[in-house]
């Protein structure tokens, strides 16, 4: 049920209905109020408020009406503001990052104000004219409130410009998913002191299971995006098998590929019934997301990087900055402790083997993309090559250091092949040859 809450609140907040939605209601219902405090309350009568007082019905409602008109004009001219950057955002970055603007708290807000400023004025306006036959109907709070809302609206306004003209900037742009690729990092690579104690790290290979397994395959395509590993573990215990996952999140999924292997299935069970408890535990979805899936900010940290190396837009600081956050990220994850893949009973017996990306996964998903389109720069590649340097000093593992020395040939092999200068060539070179010397040393 949690991780369904945070699927679901991972998709309204990705979404610019919701919080235009709630603000619309909240000005429906205060309207509504005030309008009720101004029946039961005459402002005329409380010392102090008298200049409040509006006594004319047709003024307030010619008020509310220039009020709502210009604030449901303003918010169209929002909502095309939005959709060109948007667009912008789609074909300067990529389509993936549509994702991080439609995200934006300060737009959906702008449009959330502006729509019930409208709403309001109308609401207060209607409310006007079902007293228009009373005696000395009172309006005055509500219309105040409607002209207090219009001045906030103003303010918005310029907020919201600002808010733009900051969010299209690259370098923000990269510094948000750089901070989201850091809480990823946080939630999915905890210290050592928050790992549980019947997990740990093993070689899956070296796993000796047996032949007595179920297979259980996808029920739909699509990517996953997210796994509920508690629930599969209780499963697992209550049942007395072991689960072996033979995917992960962000993985494509498709509907003959297979999900699982359980180990000593229950015989008292129906196998579609097996296969509808693991695949329960299991959310798919056709867009992927980064509620699990950590390579996910790499992705849109490696496109905009590959946009900015393209012959059309030839930008290699962008690509500088996607390299410098990129390596700040994995870096993080050397840092932290192995993470575990299996994960045990109270009495020890193992129920759940699942599937982790390790440090050569991250540094391909990485800069597979960037050393391809960048190989022909020698200025991109001795950034890239200065900045897995800085990866090199903080290298400790041992299947760490065999995957960036293995790395640091292929773009030795690259580099050969693709850059023409010799100066560019025999830095490289001399990069390459520190890299290696440095994750020998440790």
């Amino acid at each position: 049920m949690k991780q369904r809450l945070q699927h679901l609140g991972e998709r309204l907040r990705a979404s610019f209905w919701l919080v235009p939605t709630l603000m619309v209601i909240a000005a429906m219902i205060l309207s509504l109020g005030f309008q009720y405090i101004d029946r039961a309350l005459d402002l005329a009568g409380v010392p102090g408020f008298g200049w409040l007082t509006l006594r004319d019905p047709d003024s307030a409602r010619s008020l509310l009406s220039t009020i709502a008109a210009s604030t449901i004009t303003v918010a169209g001219t929002v909502f095309s503001i939005t959709t060109v950057a948007l667009s912008l955002a789609s074909s300067q970055f990529g389509p993936r990052l549509v994702r991080n603007f439609m995200r934006d708290r300060g737009t959906q807000f702008a449009m959330g104000i502006f729509l019930s400023t409208f709403v309001y004025a109308l609401m207060t306006m209607r409310g006007i004219q079902a007293h228009i036959e009373g005696t000395n109907a009172s309006h005055d709070l509500a219309v105040h409130v409607a002209v207090l809302l219009a001045l906030v609206s103003i303010g918005t306004l310029i907020y919201f410009i600002h808010n733009v003209a900051l969010s299209i900037q690259v370098d923000n742009v990269t510094f948000n998913i750089n901070r989201e690729f850091s809480n990823a990092i946080d939630h999915h690579y905890p210290s050592a002191r928050d790992f549980d104690e019947g997990a740990n790290f093993c070689d899956v290979k070296q796993l000796n299971m047996g032949d007595d397994y179920l297979t259980i395959y996808g029920f739909s395509g699509g990517y996953i995006l997210s796994i509920d590993r508690q629930k599969l573990l209780k499963w697992a215990c209550e049942h007395d098998c072991c689960i072996v996952l033979d995917c992960h999140p962000g993985s494509y999924l498709h509907h003959w590929s297979r999900v699982a292997r359980v180990y000593f299935p229950p015989r008292s069970i129906d196998s579609a019934e097996i296969t509808a408890s693991i695949d329960s535990a299991i959310s798919i979805g056709h867009l992927p997301t980064a509620e699990q899936d950590v390579v996910f900010s790499i992705h849109q940290l490696s496109q905009i990087a590959v946009r900015a190396l393209s012959p059309g837009i030839n930008d290699p600081y962008t690509a500088y900055s996607c390299i410098d956050r990129l390596v700040d990220g994995i870096g993080k994850v050397l840092q932290r402790p192995q993470l575990p893949n299996c994960f045990h009973d109270e009495d020890g017996q193992l129920r759940l083997v699942t599937t982790v990306l390790d440090f050569e996964d991250l540094l391909q998903a990485a800069f597979d993309e960037i050393r391809e389109y960048g190989r022909q720069s020698g200025v991109v590649m001795r950034h890239l090559l200065n900045n897995l340097m800085a990866l090199a000093r903080i290298c400790t593992r041992l299947q760490d250091k065999r995957a960036l020395d293995a790395y640091s040939y292929r773009l030795e092999e690259d580099c050969d092949k693709f850059i023409e200068d010799r100066f560019d060539r025999k830095i490289i070179g001399e990069k390459i040859r520190d890299i290696r010397l440095q994750v020998a040393r440790r």
